[in-house]
Order: structure tokens, then C-alpha cells, then sequence
């Protein structure tokens, strides 16, 4: 018997994802919008760094890659991205209803120069312990039955500027539910059918499985590569504590009370999913 949440995701969804272990929105951030988004962060870029509000934080990866951590923290648009109704749809109708954000934050990624990037490789994310082989990890499970999926473990990725085919965020496609190791040498890039690029618009958004291989693409454009992350897991029992889980209690007061639920553990609908519901009429 499914949840009453196995509903918010079409069959034709559930198919994808499934098959796949990620999924395509388009659209889901306007150009006004993306606009506005775009002015905070190139302010948090430029800026001296005491000038960002804590605890937004902003650190360099690589030479060509700059973060920005806990961007919802500092400012109400990425609060209002973590509970979108169009993301929180997809995230609900994945986790059973009972999605918790965990982590968010921007990523600029300049050109690369020629060997930037020959450490790549593919991954997958978990909560930091490693299970033996053989055992499932119930922080990052995935399961289909009933008509129902249950991945407890997600991330979206939000395109903030145009990604062409062959560059940008690279995945193997339903290696979600591998139980095997890859190839030895299995490059990030674009591969089809073993990997490939997903070619995105800015303001589209990509829901997936962080057990599917995945990684960033070598960018080749003559603009930065910009994209937040959010990650999701299951809100009943999960809590990635160590590595200094949301929410942060004494910047409380920096986000909204729905922001604040939606980061906690809970066994009770969040406020996020109910109002999506709302806007959606489900």
C-alpha cells in the first residue's frame, strides 16, 4: 500500500527516475527571479569577505571553483528556493513525504586550463561511514515497490546559467542501483551511453539520487559555470550532524520559521510540503 505521497510524482516520473535515478525540471526559476538571485551572489563574490553575512561562508575547492555555504542563511531568496513548490513536489514525492534539507550552497566554476582537472572521478555521497560491501546504507538507500520510490537520499542541482551539452554536471545514469564497481579509467564527461552531460537552461533544476556516479564536467565556456546544490534526506530519522548539521541555532533568527522547520528533524509534515500541496491542489 503506498504513502499518500506516492501521488505527487506522475507515473511517467516515477518511470525515470527509476530507470535513471534523476529527473529534469525546466523552468522551475523565472529570468526576474534568476536575476535576482544572480545580483546576491555576485555580491557575496566581489565583495570583502566580512561584508558576507554569517554564516555564509566563501572558500575556493580548486583554483578555478568558489563556494558559497549556507547561501539561505543570508538571504530569503535561497530559503524560498529550498521549499519551492516545484522542488518540493519531486523531493516529497521521493522521500515518502518527509523531506529535511541538510545542505545548500553556490557554485562558480571558471574555464579550466588544460589538466585541471585529471583527478577527477566519479562519486557517490554519503553520510561518512562507510559501510562494508554487501550491506545497504540506509542513508543512502534507494527502493521502488507498491508504486512508490523511496530515496532517502537527494540533492537538486539549479542551474544559474545556461549548460550546454557536453559540459557541466555528468552522471552514469542508473547506476543508482549498481551493486558493482565501475571500470577502471571511466572519465567524467559525455560518453552515452555509459555518461553523459545533462544540456540545461538557467533556472532549470535537476533532482537525483546522490548514489548515482556523478561529478562535474570539464567547463569549457567563455562564462562561469553557476549552480546551487541542495541536498535532502529523509526527515524522520537522518541527521548529518557531523558535518555541523542544519540548522545552525544561533543564526535561528536569520530564517524563517518554515526554513528553520524544513532543516529539522521531524516525523510530522513540514510546513513546505504542506503548502505545496496547497499549490498544487493535491
Amino acid at each position: 500500500m503506498p504513502s499518500k505521497y506516492a501521488h505527487l510524482l506522475t507515473e511517467e516520473e516515477k518511470w525515470h527516475f527509476d530507470l535513471h535515478g534523476y529527473l529534469h525540471l525546466r523552468g522551475v526559476i523565472v529570468p526576474d527571479r534568476l536575476a535576482r538571485i544572480l545580483e546576491v551572489v555576485g555580491y557575496w563574490l566581489s565583495v570583502d569577505e566580512p561584508k558576507i553575512p554569517a554564516p555564509v561562508f566563501r572558500h575556493r575547492q580548486e583554483p578555478y571553483k568558489t563556494h558559497l555555504d549556507h547561501i539561505q542563511y543570508g538571504h530569503r531568496l535561497f530559503q524560498e528556493l529550498n521549499a519551492d513548490p516545484e522542488i518540493i513536489r519531486v523531493v516529497a514525492g521521493l522521500t515518502m513525504g518527509a523531506p529535511r534539507l541538510f545542505h545548500c550552497n553556490f557554485t562558480k566554476m571558471d574555464p579550466a586550463t588544460p589538466g585541471d582537472e585529471d583527478h577527477q572521478g566519479y562519486h557517490r555521497d554519503d553520510s561518512g561511514f562507510k559501510f562494508p560491501p554487501g550491506f545497504r546504507n540506509p542513508h543512502n538507500d534507494y527502493q521502488a515497490a507498491g508504486g512508490e520510490i523511496y530515496c532517502s537520499h537527494l540533492a537538486t542541482w539549479v542551474a544559474l546559467a545556461d549548460v550546454p551539452e557536453g559540459t557541466g554536471f555528468s552522471l552514469v545514469p542508473g547506476s543508482h542501483k549498481s551493486a558493482f564497481a565501475p571500470p577502471d579509467g571511466l572519465k567524467v564527461g559525455h560518453d552515452p551511453p555509459v555518461s553523459i552531460t545533462v544540456p540545461m537552461e538557467a533556472g532549470d533544476v535537476l533532482v537525483f539520487s546522490t548514489h548515482v556516479l556523478h561529478d562535474a564536467a570539464v567547463w569549457n565556456r567563455d562564462y562561469p559555470r553557476m549552480n546551487i546544490f541542495q541536498r535532502y534526506q529523509l526527515s524522520a530519522y537522518f541527521n548529518e550532524t557531523g558535518k555541523g548539521g542544519l540548522p545552525f541555532e544561533e543564526h535561528r533568527d536569520q530564517i524563517t520559521e518554515e526554513e528553520y522547520e524544513l532543516e529539522s528533524l521531524s516525523k510530522e509534515e513540514k510546513a513546505a510540503v504542506t503548502r505545496m500541496r496547497r499549490h498544487f491542489g493535491l
